[in-house]
């Protein structure tokens, strides 16, 4: 007998771990899956896993467009929201859970999941490792500041992932991570090939010596070069996905494994490259134009700092330089100075224009307020050395090096040149130049505007939040809470959703052909 319609059109359930803000579950629940369970230590990143998940329940109602309304343009706060929607309230505190894999009793997380999973035979376990430790800048921190870096627990937090493998066994699962744990060696061993040979047979890897179920093998898969199993002698980069050939304004490289349960018989799918890039001017061109903020401490105001710009002795040098970059320069400076006063606070409603790509994707024509599009305020030194870069950028197509500024406008910074005078850190400002995928946006655009500059002159300033989630790929209510500083954290720490929407087609094409 057929099974009922009903249980035919059921959503396949996902649990995710070290889920950040959300970016990879986005994905899936886009793609037609069932969040059951999020578990992210991060208190600023749960609440706004806990918020997404309220949101998605909310705009289910007939009503809950006109809540939010209320909510977006200011009219209430989150908590006089939950309290006006109860039953989503409950929702999302149910299905988002603050809580540390490796700290919490394993007693405890896995009461947690069982509930969640109860009822269903069929489902997904994604999610990724916290990755300094694996990350190639992390690792080179680390192991200048800490004697015992090859002991930190966070090389294998991948262990806590994987003894929930062996426990509860999902049909299928996705692990992310940096591309830095391709090369990672603790103690003389390869980490990667540890974790793959790990995942394959997670009974095996725990040594676990009462097995009631017996044991469990998984094949693994790359997500984008098709084999049937990746043999013993694997290239680790199969496993390497540049996501800027998948239609992601982002030129963001990271290790994605997928995981099936052997003896299910499910065939895997693999992801095919967008064949065109996706740049930063086609997700961010459209947004409302923000003049750039103005550190207090910096003395005088915006206006006069961009007016005295032309007296600088480094603006007056540049007749003698490259001639087209001294044309922009002039042109962008009287364009620039014409422009009043617009303020840098947020810009809540969005005008009507359609980005060139992904427009459906980030929902933006069903959504009338521009989210977390805020400016950071900037000393007057910088907004010269901002405006100066987007030019640069505009007549060379690429961002400057500090060897490309006049030395007037190096910042007197004593990592800048050494006693040989020899420039270091010669990326230290970075336009996101707009013909072309942005560089990789990391949770250090938290600290650090410098290696995120607009690439508008007339606008001055580093990106803004909403902008950072554009180039991640948020939808445009992806709503993120918390100070700004974590909204940029949050930001760069998360897997570009619209990367995990495809991945999620590809497993949920997998599943519904078996």
């Amino acid at each position: 007998m057929s099974p009922p319609v009903k249980n035919r059109k059921r959503k396949i359930p996902i649990i995710d771990l070290f889920a950040g803000p959300g970016g990879l579950g986005e994905g899936f629940a886009q793609a037609g899956f069932e969040i059951r369970l999020s578990i992210e230590c991060d208190t600023q990143a749960h609440q706004t896993l806990q918020f997404r998940s309220f949101f998605r329940e909310l705009m289910k109602g007939a009503k809950g467009g006109d809540a939010a309304n209320d909510f977006f343009s200011g009219g209430a706060n989150i908590e006089e929201l939950f309290k006006a929607s109860p039953d989503q309230a409950e929702h999302a505190r149910n299905e988002t859970w603050c809580a540390r894999l490796g700290s919490t009793p394993d007693r405890e997380v896995d009461e947690r999941i069982g509930n969640a999973l109860r009822g269903s035979s069929k489902w997904a376990l994604i999610g990724g490792p916290p990755c300094q430790a694996y990350s190639l800048v992390g690792r080179a921190r680390m192991r200048g500041s800490n004697p015992a870096f090859e002991d930190d627990h966070r090389h294998f937090l991948y262990k806590e992932y994987l003894r929930i493998v062996e426990k509860h066994r999902p049909t299928v699962f996705v692990m992310e991570n940096v591309k830095g744990i391709l090369s990672a060696n603790v103690k003389e061993t390869a980490i990667f090939a540890q974790i793959l040979s790990d995942l394959r047979a997670p009974t095996k890897a725990l040594k676990r010596r009462s097995i009631s179920d017996g044991e469990v093998e998984y094949e693994l898969h790359s997500i984008s070069v098709s084999s049937d199993t990746l043999r013993e002698d694997f290239e680790p980069k199969q496993f390497l996905v540049r996501a800027e050939e998948f239609g992601i304004p982002q030129r963001r490289h990271r290790v994605f494994i997928v995981g099936i349960r052997k003896g299910t018989g499910i065939k895997m799918n693999y992801l095919k490259p967008s064949g065109s890039l996706t740049t930063v001017n086609d997700v961010i061109g459209d947004l409302p134009k923000l003049r750039s903020g103005f550190s207090r401490n910096s003395g005088g105001d915006w206006v006069a700092a961009i007016g005295s710009m032309r007296l600088q002795s480094w603006f007056r040098s540049m007749a003698k330089g490259d001639p087209e970059l001294v044309q922009m320069l002039d042109f962008e400076l009287r364009q620039l100075q014409q422009i009043q006063n617009n303020g840098c606070n947020i810009s809540r409603v969005r005008n009507r224009n359609k980005t060139k790509k992904l427009d459906e994707w980030y929902g933006k024509m069903n959504f009338p307020f521009i989210l977390n599009h805020e400016c950071r305020n900037h000393m007057a030194s910088d907004l010269q050395r901002y405006f100066y870069a987007a030019c640069y950028s505009k007549v060379h197509f690429k961002s400057p090096k500090i060897s490309d500024f006049p030395p007037a406008l190096w910042p007197a910074h004593k990592n800048v040149h050494n006693t040989e005078e020899k420039v270091i850190f010669d990326d230290r400002f970075r336009v996101q130049c707009e013909n072309g995928p942005s560089s990789t946006v990391v949770s250090h655009i938290s600290k650090d505007g410098h290696y995120y500059i607009h690439p508008d002159p007339r606008q001055c300033r580093s990106l803004t939040v909403r902008e950072a989630a554009r180039l991640q790929t948020f939808p445009d209510d992806y709503f993120f809470t918390g100070p700004r500083t974590a909204q940029f954290h949050q930001v760069g720490n998360a897997v570009p959703p619209y990367l995990a929407f495809q991945i999620a087609t590809a497993l949920k094409k997998s599943l519904s052909e078996k």
